[in-house]
């Protein structure tokens, strides 16, 4: 990445400047099919008063395979007296072109002062790439790559961002070969793991490729973040060696004005809830009480400040006990974290025990919430006062077992004779009974209900099917019957927001389908939708087939995505089952 500015000059033929802002995007001369080659392309950025609105954006690169991206920034000074500085940004790009003949590679972006800049777009002529000898596609074979995809890396302070770690390689066996992942820890960001469950193994134009893991980050600092490689173990030839993906580097602005005073770093959407842990308790003076602060959402619930308990002369506090339990979702991290306080009431009365404000940025609305403060006031009393709120028999009970724990007998076990408090019916109990017994009840009558439509079922007597063309349209009538079906199952499954089953379900449709076309992978299925469908079928199963993938590993599923993703399933397998 570092070279002389002269030499890189030289390297790009396609140059867009205006003014002070010079984009540029490197020379591609003719490629083979699968061929890797480097992109590179030249932001510069000079003058005080010069401003980036937008980050770097690429060209259409979805006809290439991408397999691996890096970048650096400098800042070259070219007067200190001045203040003349250059800011310069190289962004490159590893990618391997997927189909032969003219591909045209795109403008590349950027908005500076209000003004769009963009290199000229070209096309580059890709050929069917020739046979290596053995050695060599042994050589290849035994590569392994990492890359590291977020899916926004424009993103306010604090604010999550999700990050999929895809590995690439020629070889399946490679991806046995794959080992644990670590992923650094920096000063800068906050990074959780979200998953490592792996996706199923994608093939395309010989290059494989898998998901092999998930995770969530929170900047915690302005400007332009730089998010550290992340490595895997891989054995290879009996030796163990890591390998580690592409930097990605995030954009994260800065909070907006009108920041309340007492903000602190809640990024997401609270609630705040202040209680006493035991309500039957009466609170009496100089005896502990459990006071609970807890903050329900999501967010950066792993890094946020929780309001704290204020001091008074009233009571006094002992350190809390910090409790969370969260789930890595995709705006965050849902769940809750819980500060469990020990209150020692000084004074009987009216007693109000009050906590910090607290507020938090919202990202969806642009906006601050204050929350304010949480008070919870309790009732103190003093031990006389609670023994004359009891009754006489109550009274009563209390001597009895003072009497009966104090003093021993020689005969007796008193403790056996102790008086119970009067017992009251477990509604809990009783209730939990009746729901038992109504479930074995409903049970019962499905059994019996299922036996008799099984003895009125009439038998079905099937004519013989004595031609090809009679077998064929009865099994696309089958095809057909069990798509809508399966389609239906799906719906529900959706509106239920079972994805989990969702997936299985649509798992079980796919492997059927391409069972009914006599397909054991999806290459094979690919390839007999193309010859019976058409190609542009064909590449509609293989776009539905990485949505998929993605949507079923991200830790967490919008309404508008999975709905989308319905209707496409619906529209492709349609087609498929005509």
């Amino acid at each position: 990445m570092k070279k002389k500015l002269s030499y890189i000059f030289l390297l790009f033929s396609a140059v867009f400047t205006y003014g002070q802002v010079t984009l540029a995007i490197s020379e591609v001369k003719d490629q083979k099919l699968n061929q890797r080659f480097t992109l590179t392309v030249l932001l510069e950025i000079s003058g005080e008063n010069m401003e980036q609105q937008t980050p770097l954006q690429m060209p259409d690169l979805s006809k290439f395979d991408i397999i691996g991206t890096a970048s650096e920034r400098n800042t070259i000074i070219l007067d200190a007296k001045k203040g003349d500085a250059i800011n310069q940004l190289v962004y490159q790009c590893v990618l391997a072109p997927k189909q032969t003949g003219k591909v045209k590679i795109g403008s590349a972006l950027v908005t500076v002062n209000g003004k769009i800049y963009k290199t000229e777009p070209f096309d580059i002529f890709v050929k069917d790439s020739e046979k290596t000898s053995s050695v060599a596609d042994n050589a290849d074979r035994s590569n392994m790559y990492l890359n590291l995809e977020v899916q926004d890396k424009v993103v306010y302070k604090n604010e999550p961002t999700i990050a999929v770690l895809r590995a690439y390689s020629r070889d399946y066996d490679n991806f046995r070969k794959l080992g644990k992942i670590h992923f650094p820890d920096q000063p800068n960001a906050n990074i959780k793991a979200v998953s490592f469950a792996k996706s199923e193994i994608e093939s395309n134009a010989g290059m494989a490729s898998q998901v092999i893991g998930v995770f969530i980050i929170f900047p915690s600092e302005s400007g332009t973040v730089e998010i550290n490689p992340i490595s895997a173990s891989f054995t290879n030839a009996s030796k163990d060696k890591r390998i580690s993906s592409n930097k990605v580097q995030l954009n994260v602005k800065k909070l907006p004005a009108g920041m309340p005073g007492h903000f602190k770093n809640a990024v997401g959407q609270f609630t705040v809830d202040l209680f006493h842990l035991r309500n039957d308790e009466i609170p009496e003076i100089d005896k502990p009480l459990h006071i609970i602060l807890k903050v329900t959402g999501s967010g950066n619930l792993g890094s946020l400040h929780l309001p704290k308990i204020l001091n008074s002369a009233d009571y006094a506090y002992f350190p809390p006990k910090i409790t969370s339990e969260t789930a890595a979702k995709k705006n965050g991290l849902s769940g809750f974290v819980s500060a469990e306080y020990i209150v020692v009431p000084k004074k009987s009365g009216p007693v109000a025990i009050t906590f910090e404000d607290f507020s938090y940025f919202d990202p969806d609305t642009k906006k601050y919430l204050d929350v304010g403060s949480k008070e919870l006031v309790i009732d103190v009393k003093t031990p006389a006062q609670i023994a004359e709120e009891k009754t006489t028999l109550e009274k009563v009970n209390d001597y009895t077992n003072t009497v009966l724990e104090t003093v021993n007998t020689p005969v007796l076990q008193t403790q056996n004779f102790k008086v119970k408090d009067k017992s009251t019916i477990d509604w809990k109990i009783v209730f939990g009974n009746l729901a038992l017994l109504t479930t074995f009840i409903s049970l019962f009558l499905i059994v019996l209900r299922k036996r008799e439509k099984r003895k009125l079922r009439p038998q079905l007597i099937s004519s013989p099917v004595t031609t090809i063309a009679e077998t064929e349209e009865l099994i696309r009538k089958n095809l057909s019957n069990h798509f809508e079906e399966s389609i239906e199952y799906l719906k529900i499954l959706k509106d239920n927001k079972d994805f989990i089953n969702f997936f299985s379900a649509y798992s079980e449709l796919n492997r059927e389908t391409k069972e009914s076309y006599f397909a054991n992978t999806d290459s094979d299925f690919r390839a007999i939708l193309e010859q019976t469908k058409g190609q542009q079928i064909s590449e509609q199963y293989r776009v539905l087939s990485e949505r998929i993938q993605i949507e079923k590993f991200a830790p967490f599923h919008s309404d508008e995505q999975m709905d989308e993703l319905y209707n496409s399933i619906c529209t492709l397998y349609s087609e498929i089952s005509k």
